[in-house]
C-alpha cells in the first residue's frame, strides 16, 4: 500500500507537469500516514499503577453519571474484573 502511494506520488510529480495545483494535500496525506505508523501506544498499565483508574478497575464517566470500565490498565491474574453496566459496576472473579 505504501508502495503504491509512493508510486503514484512520483508519477504524478514526473509526468503530471500540467497540473497547476497545490500539492499541500498529497504532502499531508503523505506526512499522516507515516506519522500513523509510527505511533504504537498498545502498552496498557498494570491495575495497581494505572493513573485512571487508580487500582479500581473502574472510574467515573466525565459527567459523573455513570461508572465505566477501566481500558488503560490489564486486570492482575486471579484477581477480581470489575463490570460495569447500567452505571453499576459488579465484580467477577476470574478463575485460572
Amino acid at each position: 500500500m505504501n508502495k503504491l502511494i509512493s508510486g503514484l506520488v512520483i508519477y504524478t510529480m514526473l509526468f503530471g507537469s500540467s497540473y497547476y495545483g497545490s500539492t499541500t494535500a498529497v504532502v499531508t496525506l503523505s506526512g499522516a500516514i507515516i506519522k500513523a505508523k509510527s505511533i504504537e501506544n498498545t502498552k496498557k498499565y498494570k491495575r495497581k499503577d494505572c493513573p485512571v483508574c487508580k487500582g479500581k478497575g473502574w472510574y467515573m464517566s466525565g459527567d459523573n453519571i455513570k461508572k465505566v470500565d477501566c481500558g488503560y490498565c490489564e486486570p492482575e491474574e486471579g484477581a477480581s474484573q470489575s463490570e460495569c453496566e447500567d452505571g453499576q459496576c459488579k465484580t467477577k472473579v476470574s478463575k485460572k
